[in-house]
């Protein structure tokens, strides 16, 4: 019994240590952590790394001043992060709503929890209205449904990145980084389009973030936000009295699904007023079309034109069936329209040569020549 006692404490204590060895070493594997943080007073951004998938996290991020040793805790926001893939540094965008801001120290401090367990946590300071004028000024920034735009001025001669951002909440959807770009005296625009697909009547913000080389590769940050919508342009057309075309070029991430309305108007001559009289109207579905994308699309009339002057009105209609463009032109028709005497083509009224009351004419003179060719054969048999 005793031997049988001692053999279960052995098992027991060989293998409580070596679980308790296995735990501790997959804690180890995991390395999940903030990377990099950069805030302003209008908006910052928290960069998270790790080693393995995550998902269910959440990150703290307050913006603190210190005040005489106490710290004041200006703004707190929790959200969130979603899910994220590993060995990918994934960039997380709030913005701050700080009115009155006083001149000073700021901090702004970063916690990435795993339910109630910190998990990482790192700080970026800054200072808010200091005299010394950054090299570079954001004179203006335009994002829009093909991408964003920011003009740029220099106080020196500059070199420096700019990192584009698409952002919808908190998440940073597109991002593209122009690298060395450079400015001496003269300011100057810089545009990207976006790499993703935007979704119609949506609002999102647009951001860029520019590191300027020297003297200490500091940070510059702007953003707007604006609201997606679906946009063409029509760039060309041909008319003439049997159809019509359109080339229809894309202006938007918004992928383009809309139609173009063709319709025929025949200008009345002797009106003296201008006005017309509605023949015929055409739709046509556009093909889908993004930004740069061109399609020209083609109808035909369901009878020609006769001879006249017509109004050739021709709308782009969007995704919501709003006309984002309308055009207009003059068709000039010099088809003569048939009569009632003429055969109208395809009606078996028909003719080949001159009709005259026996029929089609040639065929009673063929008929003869037969005829004839038959005797002399007849007569040459009997003699």
């Amino acid at each position: 019994m005793k031997a049988l006692f001692f053999i279960l404490v052995l098992f027991l204590v060989s293998v409580f240590p070596a679980y308790a060895a296995d735990t501790s070493q997959v804690d180890e594997t995991r390395q999940v952590r903030i990377a990099e943080l950069y805030s302003d007073l209008e908006s910052y951004d928290v960069t998270l790394y790790s080693n393995h998938p995550e998902e269910d996290l959440t990150l703290e991020v307050s913006l603190v001043r210190p005040d005489r040793g106490n710290e004041e805790v200006i703004a707190t926001q929790t959200f969130p992060t979603g899910s994220f893939p590993a060995n990918t540094r994934v960039m997380k965008v709030g913005f701050w709503n700080i009115r009155n801001a006083e001149r000073g120290a700021y901090t702004l401090r970063a916690r990435l929890l795993d339910q109630k367990k910190v998990l990482s946590e790192s700080e970026y300071d800054f200072v808010y209205g200091s005299n010394s004028a950054s090299r570079l000024q954001v004179d203006d920034l335009v994002p829009n449904s093909e991408g964003i735009t920011v003009a740029l001025s220099p106080n020196q001669a500059s070199l420096f990145d700019i990192e584009y951002m698409l952002v919808d909440g908190h998440d940073v959807l597109y991002s593209t980084k122009t690298e060395k770009g450079s400015l001496t005296s003269v300011p100057e625009a810089f545009s990207v389009s976006w790499g993703t697909l935007l979704e119609n009547n949506k609002e999102y913000t647009g951001r860029v973030k520019i590191q300027v080389y020297s003297p200490d590769r500091g940070f510059i940050a702007s953003a707007e936000n604006f609201t997606a919508v679906d946009d063409a342009e029509i760039t060309d057309i041909y008319e003439d009295e049997t159809g019509a075309s359109a080339t229809v070029l894309g202006r938007s991430q918004v992928p383009f699904e809309g139609n173009l309305v063709f319709s025929a108007y025949e200008l009345q001559e002797n009106s003296g007023n201008g006005s017309s009289v509605f023949v015929e109207s055409v739709r046509e579905k556009v093909p889908v079309l993004l930004t740069d994308d061109d399609e020209t699309v083609e109808v035909a009339w369901t009878e020609r034109l006769t001879a006249g002057v017509y109004r050739l009105e021709i709308e782009l209609v969007g995704n919501n069936g709003d006309v984002i463009e309308r055009r207009e032109t003059i068709i000039e028709s010099d088809l003569s329209a048939p009569n009632a005497s003429e055969a109208v083509p395809g009606s078996g009224n028909e003719s080949s040569g001159e009709n005259d009351e026996n029929g089609i004419p040639g065929f009673s003179v063929a008929f003869g020549v037969a005829g004839l060719a038959v005797a002399l054969a007849l007569f040459k048999k009997l003699h």
